[in-house]
């Protein structure tokens, strides 16, 4: 980024909200420099202006502006360590069976941000609601059929830093896609084991010991 437009963003980080004359003031910069980076950060939805500031007395409002929610994605955070350590703290508190029921909880928990009625609508329409609600949670999910067998495949892991050394954590993924779906999901390729994504064969719930009867559905849903 830009040293000017990172040195705006640091300032309305520090002080909430400025001025285009507080910015300007505090890099030495003409106004309409300043303006020329504000739009440019307008533009890339990392600053808004929708606040003025009234002065004492007649005259025009002062425009403020100040960071979007998305501009907090530009600064460090400490999510990934803060989780790291307190799944250590829940293994060594927690026995392995109460572990895994935290991590089926979660899962549930992230199936109840799915839209509902999904259990009503025919299988098909089922599992391309779900490979929807997988990409809004960040999976890139896609789904394919060979030979008459259903493979979901999932291209990212949102944690995947974290199941080296946690691998329970990949309950999450198997009890979320077994809701979502209706279907059993059986694992058959794995990120952490080298696999470019992971991939899950879906079996209907009520065949998994029995010969397997597969939705029909469109290749590459």
């Amino acid at each position: 980024m830009h040293p000017v437009r990172q040195k705006i963003l640091e300032y309305l980080k520090r002080h909430g909200q400025a001025t285009v004359t507080e910015l300007a003031d505090h890099l030495e910069l003409a106004p309409v420099s300043v303006r020329h980076h504000l739009d440019l950060l307008i533009g890339d939805n990392l600053v808004e202006t929708s606040r003025v500031r009234r002065q004492a007395g007649a005259g025009r409002p002062t425009r403020l502006y100040a960071l979007t929610d998305q501009a907090d994605s530009l600064f460090p955070n400490n999510y990934q360590q803060l989780a790291r350590e307190s799944l250590h703290i829940l293994k060594r508190t927690l026995s392995p069976e109460q572990f895994t029921e935290v991590m089926t909880e979660l899962a549930h928990k992230a199936a109840d941000r799915a839209p509902g009625g999904l259990e009503a609508l025919p299988s098909a329409e089922r599992l391309q609601a779900t490979i929807q609600f997988l990409n809004e949670e960040g999976y890139m999910a896609f789904c394919e059929c060979e030979q008459d067998e259903i493979f979901l495949h999932t291209c990212h892991c949102p944690y995947k830093d974290l199941v080296s050394d946690h691998p329970e954590i990949c309950q999450i993924d198997y009890v979320l896609i077994r809701r979502l779906t209706g279907m059993t999901p059986l694992r058959v390729s794995h990120m952490t084991n080298g696999g470019v994504r992971c991939t899950y064969k879906l079996i209907d719930v009520d065949a998994v010991s029995s010969p397997v009867s597969p939705v029909k559905i469109p290749a590459n849903v």
